[in-house]
């Protein structure tokens, strides 16, 4: 049995995205309007593309699945895979760095002493409850 865990996600990470991709699209029409070479032009509609199409992922499809003895974490095109047996502890964070999470009101799966992951499931307490069952049931 899966169980699917969507992203939190916080009222300030929509606004962001939307200044960067328009930051990058104002670049873009500058690039064309303006005599640019073409490989310059090509780079900065490639990277325009690019950088829009991963933002979009990121937004629609970051969530975590428990199924079986694993935990599944997916955020746009990146994929972890964290066996429950690996999970040490899971405590709540704000901590800023890089994750999986669209939120800053994280869990923090520790993996042991230096190994972690940061997570913002919409319902932390059927999170870990969810987890603590799975690994009950993988023993």
């Amino acid at each position: 049995m899966e169980t699917r865990f969507s992203s939190k996600i916080d009222s300030w990470m929509i606004p962001v995205m939307i200044v960067a991709v328009g930051g990058l699209v104002v670049a873009l029409i500058a690039v064309l309007i303006e005599e640019t070479p073409w490989p310059i032009r090509v780079l900065v509609g490639v990277v325009t593309i690019f950088v829009t199409l991963l933002l979009f992922a990121v937004f629609r499809n970051t969530c975590y699945v428990i199924a079986g003895d694993t935990l599944r974490i997916r955020s746009g095109p990146f994929r972890w895979t964290i066996p429950l047996a690996d999970i040490v502890e899971i405590t709540p964070s704000r901590n800023p760095l890089s994750s999986p999470a669209l939120s800053l009101d994280r869990l923090k799966i520790s993996l042991g002493k230096r190994k972690f992951v940061l997570v913002s499931p919409e319902d932390k307490a059927g999170f870990i409850r969810a987890i603590e069952r799975a690994k009950q049931e993988a023993i």
